[in-house]
């Protein structure tokens, strides 16, 4: 991707996607995430008639809140935007991403967009250290990819007994890697 002092960025954002940017290898988020237990999603899903809670599993650990119908213990559904599950949006799942424009910087070096299957256990900030240390050797959004999975990948066997799905794309902002 080549940027032009006209360049500008829409993104957005829906089911468990999180976008930032890098800025001089600074992470600066571009979207939020949805999650059920957010105070905003929460309330919507409450108005339409939906519960949130995490269920306690039969090892003592607690999973992540999630979305159920009023006299059911289904769907289950742990993010609070979902594309084409009626039974969620039923009880106030939106389908309604939320979007943006951010004009391009020369600072902007790359743009990582990636599924919380990431961001479960990789913060902002070393998401933007690893990009920038993988692509300063290899010069490769595909090294950095997947030297990202591999690492989100080992974070989840060590926390969990699964790994959750884990997609992510990343993009160099200029015609040569970043710093």
């Amino acid at each position: 991707m080549r940027k032009s002092s006209f360049a500008a960025l829409l993104c957005g954002a829906l089911l468990p996607t999180h976008w930032l940017i890098c800025a001089q290898v600074r992470a600066e988020p571009l979207t939020t995430d949805h999650k059920p237990e957010t105070p905003e999603e929460k309330d919507r899903i409450e108005r339409c008639g939906g519960r949130v809670f995490a269920l306690e599993y039969d090892d003592g650990i607690i999973g992540p809140p999630r979305v159920w119908l009023p006299d059911a213990d289904v769907p289950g559904l742990a993010m609070s935007r979902s594309v084409g599950d009626q039974v969620a949006h039923a009880v106030g799942v939106s389908s309604e991403p939320d979007c943006g424009v951010r004009r391009l910087s020369p600072d902007d070096k790359f743009l990582v967009a990636a599924t919380d299957g990431l961001w479960e256990f990789l913060p902002n900030a070393e998401v933007v250290a690893r990009v920038a240390e993988v692509s300063s050797q290899s010069g490769s959004p595909r090294a950095c990819v997947d030297h990202l999975v591999r690492e989100a990948t080992a974070r989840w066997l060590a926390h969990e007994r699964v790994v959750d799905d884990t997609t992510v794309c990343v993009a160099f902002l200029e015609a040569s890697p970043p710093d």
